[in-house]
């Protein structure tokens, strides 16, 4: 008896959908109808002024894999092993060119481009325009969000200067991206309009439902495989991509359920009041994580203050002005206590990030499993200006680095070819980015 694929159990896998068997020259068969991958999501996070090298770096390191967090690390033991934390990498791209130092960082760091000539002032005099190339998320954008109804989000905690040196993502050279100041912003330009997948006031039920429309849909691939042999490679193809979609769609289905939520709109805030700018940066991430739970976007930004940063941190007991307690640096040890204050804060928010997407199911991990954070600042230290043994972390993508690692480098490799390694993570293919000059190829040792 000749096996047929039951059109019937397409369209109810389908849960609703519409998503009707496409139409084959011959019959199909054998679509593994593997779940689909879960999508990949990305974010930049900048923090100003550099560190203090003597908090920052791992301690008690007998290999890559066996180290000590620093106390500017601290709160992110509980994600120790989704860290790379990279030493020895130079942005070469800064070293000289229009502008000053923070100047010429923070314009390169996720550029890795010079800045053009321009009237914007630096604490030394002297002058300096944009970017002169696209931001890494950007490209990343361009790539895995160009479907999202968010494409990326641009998010900033106190970074309110139009100025280069408060600005980290640009859409092409001489475009910066100006980042939302407050919650409020964010809630308007993604849930406004938002209303989320409609599920079963039962969520017990829900969940159910779900499952036995995966059984439905695994029973179709069943059938398929049992008729692979039948099937021409184009039929082939158009059906992998017809399941694949279906898959998705049960995706963002069960991803609806429990987890994406429309979130109450948030109280008014006050961009640049120093007290309110810890409850900026955390709701700022909550939204974000709800963002990424309901896949209204894949990419983003997340930029705490800027290279000018003349502001204080009365929360965590640094009332000095940040730049120039940077200047300062270790050598009095109350500003010392204050800057690694300010470093442990920033890590705290990541983990705030970290523990909201580990809460949102999804495929047999969480959101947090498909997700890659590069933190980064314009120098390494305040009292030397240096953008040499830069402070770059990278935070999860384990699906494409070795992480839980302390990689300290030799012979100061060109941070243009991190930015290779974080765009080929997350599925572009470049083999350079930025001014190829300082450009040649990913990093090595991360995968």
């Amino acid at each position: 008896m000749t096996q047929r694929i039951s059109r019937r159990n397409v369209l109810r896998a389908a849960s609703g959908a519409l998503l009707a068997l496409p139409l084959l020259p011959s019959l199909r068969g054998a679509a593994r109808a593997q779940a689909a991958t879960p999508p990949r999501r990305f974010v930049t996070m900048y923090t100003p002024n550099g560190v203090i090298h003597e908090d920052w770096w791992p301690s008690a390191v007998s290999s890559e894999t066996d180290f000590q967090l620093s106390l500017s690390h601290q709160p992110l033991s509980a994600y120790k092993d989704r860290l790379l934390i990279l030493g020895g990498v130079e942005m070469k791209v800064a070293a000289d060119g229009e502008g000053g130092p923070h100047q010429r960082g923070i314009g390169g760091l996720f550029t890795n481009t010079q800045l053009g000539q321009g009237a914007f002032v630096d604490g030394c005099g002297r002058t300096a325009g944009w970017a002169t190339g696209i931001s890494i998320d950007q490209r990343i954008a361009g790539v895995i969000g160009a479907g999202s109804p968010v494409a990326s989000l641009q998010l900033g905690v106190r970074a309110t200067e139009n100025d280069v040196q408060g600005r980290i993502s640009y859409a092409a050279a001489g475009m910066p991206l100006p980042p939302l100041a407050t919650p409020l912003d964010v809630y308007k330009s993604v849930f406004q309009d938002f209303l989320p997948p409609a599920v079963s006031p039962d969520e017990d039920a829900a969940r159910a439902l779900l499952t036995q429309r995966r059984s439905v849909l695994d029973a179709v691939a069943s059938e398929f495989g049992a008729l692979e042999t039948r099937l021409s490679a184009q039929d082939r193809q158009t059906l992998d991509a017809h399941l694949t979609l279906i898959r998705d769609v049960e995706r963002r289905l069960s991803i609806g359920i429990g987890d994406c939520q429309k979130p109450p709109q948030p109280v008014t805030l006050d961009p640049v009041s120093e007290t309110d700018m810890p409850t900026i940066a955390e709701l700022e991430l909550d939204l974000l994580a709800v963002a990424f739970a309901c896949d209204l976007t894949r990419v983003a930004s997340f930029e705490i203050s800027t290279a000018l940063n003349r502001i204080r941190y009365p929360w965590v007991n640094s009332l000095g002005e940040g730049h120039t307690l940077s200047h300062v640096g270790s050598s009095d040890p109350d500003t010392r206590t204050q800057l690694v204050a300010r470093q442990n804060w920033h890590a705290s928010l990541i983990a705030r990030l970290f523990d909201k997407l580990a809460l949102i199911s999804e495929g047999d991990g969480s959101v947090l499993d498909s997700t890659l954070l590069f933190w980064g600042n314009e120098v390494s230290m305040g009292t030397t200006h240096s953008h040499d043994n830069m402070p770059f972390v990278l935070a999860g993508g384990q699906w494409a680095f070795r992480t839980g690692r302390y990689v300290q480098y030799t012979g100061n490799p060109s941070h243009g070819d991190l930015l290779v390694s974080v765009l080929n993570a997350m599925g572009v293919p470049d083999t350079t980015f930025g001014d190829a000059r300082f450009s040649s190829g990913p990093l090595p040792n991360l995968v």
